[in-house]
């Protein structure tokens, strides 16, 4: 982990008609196996992924999606299923989407002055 850089989670309050469906913790480090971090920081845990309807409108809504992120299948089974949700046909979500990646993906890991000139999507 750099110098300076503390892992931490969005503070997020969420409308009263929301669901939150994960909450996030914030941890020691930057690997997912370090300890919860000692203090307040997690009292209370911050909801990270969460629905809501509006009207006839589905909503899903988090804020995880770094582009290290998108290397956990299961994020990116959470994606893949909150569109189907949000489409309205929960009832066809498979046991288990095939959300492998498509090509080769190699993520920069988010820093201060971490642009790369000429890289494009």
């Amino acid at each position: 982990m750099k110098s300076g850089v503390r892992p931490t989670v969005y503070k997020v309050r969420l409308p009263s008609d929301s669901q939150p469906l994960l909450l996030g913790q914030v941890i020691e480090g930057m690997a997912s196996a370090d300890k919860p971090a000692a203090g307040s920081q997690n009292d209370p845990m911050m909801p990270v992924a969460w629905l809501r309807s509006y009207k006839t409108a589905r909503v899903f809504n988090t804020t995880m999606g770094s582009s290290q992120d998108l290397l956990n299948e299961g994020l990116r089974r959470l994606l893949v299923n909150a569109c189907y949700w949000a489409l309205g046909l929960e009832s066809q979500i498979p046991a288990k989407a095939n959300v492998d990646l498509v090509g080769e993906y190699h993520p920069t890991p988010f820093a201060m002055d971490g642009f790369k000139k000429g890289i494009r999507p």
